[in-house]
């Protein structure tokens, strides 16, 4: 399975990442746009693994995270990874919060545990689009840009499958591990 573990953003953030989407189509960007329903900040990804060892991290994560505190992150701006002077990926920025770093880190012990691989350096981030070409002045477009910045709630971690298709990514929630201690297999449709 290709998948990967996430926090979701709640409600209010998808609605706001559709809106930056447009603006940036009718400024002339071309990307692959990644629908707010589908956004998330993601602490690891996995091009393939076998649905037994994935169970086998929701029940080690669940375990490890019972107890964890709740806590809520914030929106900031708009910002963008560069590659040879040109965005490559453009994204909603979060608000610095030790918190979701302490997160990370639990994540983190499990993955090495299972021998699984973890992001070296942890960007927390809300993918707006990869670029395929960015007009002229792409920099000066990108700062009149301004966005909501939005409070949500974080209270479990998810597990997500990730099917591709020519309509784009299809995430679907496997597992829910949540801080209350409870670990939730979702139905998926095969």
């Amino acid at each position: 399975m290709r998948s990967f573990i996430a926090i979701n953003t709640g409600s209010r953030v998808p609605e706001m990442i559709d809106s930056i989407v447009e603006k940036l189509k009718r400024m002339g960007f071309k990307a692959s746009w990644v629908p707010g329903n589908n956004s998330h900040i993601t602490f690891a990804f996995f091009e393939s693994i076998e649905f037994e060892r994935l169970e086998l991290l929701a029940t080690m994560l669940s375990r490890r995270l019972r107890g964890f505190p709740s806590f809520s992150l914030e929106t900031t701006g708009i910002g963008y990874f560069k590659h040879r002077d040109l965005p490559k990926v453009i994204w909603v920025g979060i608000d610095r919060n030790q918190v979701l770093f302490n997160l990370y880190r639990e994540v983190r012990v499990i993955l090495e545990a299972m021998n699984l691989p973890a992001e070296e350096s942890f960007r927390p981030h809300l993918t707006v689009g990869r670029m395929k070409f960015s007009p002229p002045l792409w920099v000066r477009f990108l700062e009149t840009i301004e966005n909501e910045r939005i409070v949500f709630p974080v209270n479990e971690v998810s597990i997500f499958e990730s099917v591709l298709s020519k309509e784009g990514a299809k995430y679907t929630k496997v597992f829910t591990c949540s801080f209350e201690g409870g670990l939730v297999k979702h139905d998926i449709q095969g």
